[in-house]
């Protein structure tokens, strides 16, 4: 199924527009305003999901046209259909997997949970917008990275959310700022270090 979808992707766009997997997380647990003040800072930080329409304007930015095909791998969004609106209308070619096909992986538990990791190895590009299994993605993609040419990006949350919220800022700058700061976060092997709850990335492993 996964090579299907895959497979599927890549023909939909014909090779002359650009195919990528989102991994998207905006759970409801993830929505902080009832603690507004803590919420503003943990943005800064960078420690917040962005929301559906911010991750279509940093797509947009990135370079990708309206015609991309998406992959969204993500689990239940909070807030359903209206939440995906504004991801949809700037991107509009984000279904893959007819009901049918989804359905039969729903029968088991991680059925959908593999399904989607198996594509998000298999994309040319892979774009994650906050943590969870989308570091253990990029992980993996590293180690393959000697036998495929792929690209993971791993957007820069805090200075991105700084951007948003310059009223100041015209779109010509936005995007050279997008363009310019993700250059190297492209999921390419990189110096780390063992974090308290995951090593993604082992520095053995890309000396084996």
């Amino acid at each position: 199924m996964a090579d299907l979808l895959a497979a599927r992707m890549r023909n939909r766009t014909g090779g002359s527009n650009p195919h990528i997997v989102l991994h998207l997380r905006f759970e409801k647990g993830m929505n902080g305003s009832h603690l507004w003040q803590l919420a503003l800072q943990k943005r800064k930080e960078g420690r917040c999901p962005f929301e559906t329409g911010e991750v279509a304007v940093i797509l947009r930015a990135m370079g990708y046209p309206k015609e991309t095909q998406i992959y969204v791998a993500s689990g239940q969004v909070y807030g359903g259909q209206n939440r995906m609106a504004p991801l949809r209308n700037m991107f509009p070619n984000l279904e893959l997997a007819t009901q049918d096909e989804l359905d039969k992986c729903r029968k088991h538990v991680t059925s959908l949970a593999a399904l989607d990791f198996l594509v998000c190895l298999k994309s040319a590009v892979f774009v994650m917008t906050h943590g969870g299994n989308s570091e253990l993605i990029i992980g993996a993609r590293q180690s393959m990275g000697h036998r495929q040419k792929s690209k993971s990006i791993k957007p820069d949350k805090g200075l991105i959310s700084k951007s948003f919220g310059d009223p100041y800022m015209g779109w010509t700058t936005f995007a050279e700022d997008i363009i310019d700061t993700h250059q190297t976060r492209i999921g390419l092997p990189e110096e780390t270090f063992h974090n308290y709850d995951l090593w993604e990335n082992p520095p053995c492993m890309c000396k084996a």
